[in-house]
């Protein structure tokens, strides 16, 4: 049976919920936007108006308010957006329990066995759009399509609220002409890699050789010339399979490039302890870290290193970042200064399953750590964050702690 698959893309999604929250914004140039003093003061998401004036996403917000000077700009309220992102998911969970979110603000629904109950394809489409819009004020973008690739690029060829349909019979001429980048899988890195073998378009990919493309890439060259000819295998998860969390991380830019060890350090440090909270909050250990670094060329270098055995302290995840950070950075060395650093806890597994000890650690120490992490975690959960703090923190005014959230660095398109 062929598949009915839809995408569908929350239009300025950002912007659109402020105006939702403030409606007197609604025929004002709006923005949400980072904090200029803390070096995240670029464009996040922009209204439908202040996107006809020409503020883009990503620009910085003083080249915006030069273009248009009457712009307002609202601080992001990342609380309310996922609140409104689950309540969309409602409404889609209405038509399919086949509904799979990409970011905060885009979905594939596959609605192939949902058809006898709500009529032809267009039609619930056009429901869910409309129950959006009537109950909570958002518009959407739908691409309709045989495949979750070509669904996905229909919504971002439809326009603000409207559906637009990609079928067997007319993809070629739909798809086929756009830029190869359009595909998600298609980085920079392998975009420079197809321009010299003369893959621009989307067509170009799809009458590749395979043979070639499985030569340099393998098993995903294959699967790189079924995504372009929409045959990619994948299925739209089932929405109740989803709440499996793979990773638990965090990240911040620092308000001044860091120059010496001991701000890294500090910024390392906050960050561990941050993540080490979350994995105890939501039950989790953790058994490799992800760490990285942006520099202010915006050049990223990053490396992983797992535990001996799970962990969701933030001693442990301190130390295995810096014993990370020791080996592939070095300042006197380095060109560049650190902007940004992140740090993810992943190969999670539940704090009440069992697991193989290491005979050479010390039971007791581990147990001390624990009583430590929840004797903090009481006092900051009953205070507030700022009333305990490591020494090593103090005065350490290079910290970005509003910023330091996974939801930021979802960018809107």
């Amino acid at each position: 049976m062929q598949r009915t698959i839809l995408h569908c893309d929350l239009n300025n999604f950002y912007a659109s919920v402020e105006c939702v929250k403030n409606p007197h914004y609604k025929d004002t140039p709006l923005a949400v936007t980072g904090n200029p003093k803390k070096r995240t003061g670029v464009i996040l998401a922009k209204n439908t108006l202040a996107k006809s004036l020409g503020i883009k996403t990503g620009d910085v917000i003083w080249k915006a308010k030069q273009v248009c000077p009457n712009l307002i700009c609202v601080s992001p309220d990342f609380p309310t957006y996922a609140k409104y992102s689950n309540l969309v998911k409602q409404i889609y969970l209405r038509y399919t329990d086949h509904v799979e979110p990409f970011g905060i603000d885009e979905c594939w629904l596959d609605i192939t066995n949902s058809l006898k109950l709500f009529g032809n394809a267009f039609n619930i489409a056009n429901r869910i759009k409309e129950d959006v819009k009537n109950e909570l004020g958002l518009t959407i973008s739908i691409g309709m399509s045989f495949s979750k690739m070509f669904a996905k690029l229909g919504s971002k060829l439809a326009g603000n609220n409207e559906i637009n349909i990609i079928t067997k019979s007319d993809y070629k001429e739909k798809i086929w002409h756009l830029p190869v980048e359009k595909l998600i899988f298609v980085g920079k890195r392998r975009l420079q890699q197809f321009k010299k073998m003369n893959i621009n378009t989307i067509g170009d990919l799809a009458n590749f050789d395979k043979e070639i493309l499985i030569e340099k890439y393998g098993v995903n060259g294959e699967y790189l010339i079924k995504i372009a000819n929409g045959m990619e295998p994948d299925k739209v998860a089932n929405f109740n399979n989803l709440k499996t969390v793979k990773s638990i991380g965090n990240g911040t830019t620092s308000i001044v490039d860091i120059d010496n060890y001991k701000q890294a350090k500090q910024v390392i440090v906050y960050l561990c302890e941050s993540v080490a909270k979350r994995l105890r909050e939501q039950g989790f250990m953790s058994m490799c870290v992800h760490f990285s670094i942006k520099d202010n060329l915006f050049n990223t270098i990053s490396h992983s290193k797992s535990f001996d055995t799970p962990t969701n302290n933030a001693d442990d995840l301190a130390k295995h970042c810096l014993d990370i950070f020791s080996y592939c950075w070095n300042f006197t060395k380095n060109t560049t200064l650190i902007r940004a650093i992140r740090i993810s806890a992943t190969s999670l597994i539940s704090d009440k399953q069992t697991f193989q000890t290491n005979f050479l650690i010390n039971n007791n120490e581990i147990e001390k750590k624990n009583k430590k992490d929840k004797t903090l975690d009481f006092i900051k959960n009953k205070y507030g964050d700022s009333k305990i703090k490591r020494a090593l923190l103090l005065n350490a005014s290079h910290i970005n702690c509003e910023i330091s959230d996974d939801f930021f660095e979802k960018f809107e398109e």
